[in-house]
């Protein structure tokens, strides 16, 4: 799994050098391999959280588009910033969104493990979510920093299709935890931030229990 997590980690890494056009599928496949991996093999995940948030909060900047008119130092700090195979003048959108969303939703699902042995067999069906609950912290932080990023936005679109995946996370915080984010690693517009999405949280589930 830490071979997995660190070839993971390397195909994310910001870089000075770029394709000429962004590699959607690229970033597909990695959502992809996560999600096989949350679904399939929970029980080797489970024991390696921290580097599954790591790689998940290195997607959610990957969401960035750099600001119109940027001057040049500006646009190659930002440009520095994403892997190689993303062009920051042809950002990701939407539909990758809607992916990550997909996989943060998938964080909550009750999966199966199957058990080999003598007698093979699965084991009760569980999620990620409590254990996850402890690193949850720091993938909404990532997040709101990619929100709050003075050289980058985060389009309409894009949080919008976000939005359900970060339900799921705030769902997975206690108001303990959630307070302690507000107070010690958030800087004023991040609280602002959080205050938003969170009164959406409540939002929609108070209609859906409605």
């Amino acid at each position: 799994m830490i071979s997995i997590w660190n070839l993971l980690s390397r195909l994310l890494a910001g870089t000075r050098a770029h394709d000429s056009e962004t590699n959607v599928a690229a970033f597909h496949e990695i959502v992809s391999i996560l999600r096989s991996l949350v679904r399939l093999r929970r029980d080797l995940v489970v024991a390696t959280l921290p580097h599954l948030s790591n790689v998940i909060c290195h997607l959610l900047f990957t969401l960035r588009s750099p600001r119109p008119l940027l001057g040049a130092k500006q646009y190659s700090i930002v440009a520095d910033s994403f892997p190689i195979w993303v062009n920051p003048s042809c950002p990701l959108g939407a539909e990758e969104s809607k992916n990550i969303s997909r996989l943060l939703t998938s964080l909550s699902a009750k999966t199966s493990v199957l058990v080999h042995g003598t007698s093979a067999e699965l084991r009760k069906p569980e999620s990620l979510a409590r254990p996850l609950s402890k690193h949850v912290t720091c993938i909404l932080q990532a997040y709101l920093e990619a929100l709050n990023d003075p050289l980058c936005i985060l389009p309409a679109d894009v949080r919008r299709e976000l939005q359900p995946g970060l339900f799921v996370l705030c769902e997975m915080l206690n108001e303990h935890t959630r307070d302690a984010l507000m107070v010690s690693a958030l800087d004023a517009g991040g609280k602002a931030a959080m205050k938003v999405l969170w009164r959406e949280y409540e939002k929609q589930r108070y209609i859906g229990k409605g």
